[in-house]
């Protein structure tokens, strides 16, 4: 073996951040290696669409980062869990292997590609991409975002306030549908498009061409044709380098409640683990949960770090409500808990003059979700108010 660790992560995030954070904080003495292939990490992703695309700085900073352990640059290629080893490809050519008496896959979520989707499109993960975007669009400039989720429409209130034309365009009957839970989607369309955003949904994408003119997007609706597209369709796992190595895949890595990753016949695999976007952390009424958010990413990691040392949890992580948020369009839009669409949405603060607006879903006579847009009063109460309800 050319690399052995007490704790190896794969991936530099903010889960394995607060992973190797919380092991220190307790004691833990033992080596940590990270391994991430992004020559740019660790870096802080949510300002990827937001203030960095509009700004100058070569990567967004990451100040949650814990630097006490060793970060080595390469690729996981292959996982050999009777050895407890990660096969690693190197940006050298060369190989090796990794391994750890406990080996932690932190390694997110990667774009999805559209059918056809031909070389050029860009996309939005990481800071080479958004330096990419920020280089390839100037002022008068006409963007073409496939996708009206967050990291859609993020991009598209960053390019218009840089003076770009902006065309967003999505099959789906409304705007932000996962992040909202189906709710609020006219009142979502009515900010994309006053905030100076062309919004073409109920629009599948048919053909995407790149001439010598520009880029052309045909779709079922009607054809875009624009300077730059770029494809923000959603994410799924990142688990190719997992494929054949017996952990279940189906959708994330398949956990435990306390992340230790099961094998398809729901096995415990003792020593690999799996924490953040990549996890589908078990729960005792809903199964394997996966969750996308910057909140469950540091529970995770947290929480692993304890059931790591043998010590209570901190919290148990089902019990913790998730907290999402958004920064478009000159609105924050904050979301707490879990939105559903069979919930009631009821409205409580309607202030158009300073775009404000704050929301409780109900269902079976409670809150499940709290939706707050530049109502940061009403949420901090409403945090407070979950925290003695949850806590």
């Amino acid at each position: 073996m050319d690399v052995s660790a007490s704790v190896l992560v794969v991936g530099a995030s903010v889960a394995s951040a607060a992973l190797i954070a919380q092991l220190r904080e307790d004691g833990f003495a033992g080596r940590v290696v990270v391994l991430d292939h992004d020559p740019d990490a660790p870096y802080d992703r949510p300002p990827l669409s937001k203030d960095f695309l509009g700004g100058t700085s070569v990567r967004p900073e990451a100040p949650w980062w814990d630097g006490n352990c060793e970060l080595i640059r390469g690729q996981a290629t292959g996982l050999d869990t009777a050895a407890s080893a990660v096969e690693v490809a190197l940006g050298d050519g060369s190989t090796r292997t990794l391994a750890a008496d406990h080996i932690v896959a932190a390694t997110g979520a990667a774009p999805i590609r559209l059918p056809g989707e031909p070389t050029g499109v860009a996309q939005l993960r990481t800071a080479a991409d958004a330096r990419h975007i920020r280089e390839a669009t100037t002022a008068g400039q006409r963007v073409i975002v496939l996708g009206a989720g967050t990291i859609g429409t993020e991009l598209a209130s960053t390019l218009v306030a840089g003076g770009c034309s902006v065309a967003v365009v999505d099959q789906a009957d409304r705007p932000l549908d996962r992040f909202l839970g189906g709710h609020l989607g006219a009142e979502a369309a009515a900010w994309i498009q006053d905030g100076g955003a062309e919004l073409h949904l109920r629009s599948r994408v048919e053909q995407i061409a790149h001439t010598a003119t520009g880029w052309t997007v045909t779709t079922d609706s009607g054809q875009l044709t624009g300077d730059l597209v770029v494809s923000a369709v959603g994410v799924r796992p990142a688990t190719q380098w997992l494929q054949g190595s017996g952990v279940d895949i189906t959708d994330g890595i398949r956990c435990d409640s306390d992340g230790t990753a099961l094998d398809p016949d729901g096995a415990v695999i003792p020593h690999v683990h799996a924490i953040g976007d990549v996890a589908a952390w078990s729960t005792p009424t809903a199964g394997p949960r996966r969750s996308e958010d910057w909140t469950t990413a540091q529970r995770h990691g947290r929480h692993l770090a304890r059931h790591l040392l043998g010590l209570e949890p901190l919290q148990p992580v089902d019990r913790e409500l998730r907290y999402f948020w958004s920064h478009q369009f000159g609105r924050r839009i904050q979301v707490l808990g879990t939105p559903v669409a069979d919930a009631t949405l009821v409205q409580h603060v309607d202030e158009p003059a300073r775009k404000s607006a704050f929301y409780t879903l109900e269902r079976d006579s409670a809150t499940v979700a709290w939706i707050s847009i530049n109502a940061p009063k009403e949420f901090v109460l409403a945090m407070r108010k979950s925290v003695s309800v949850h806590g």
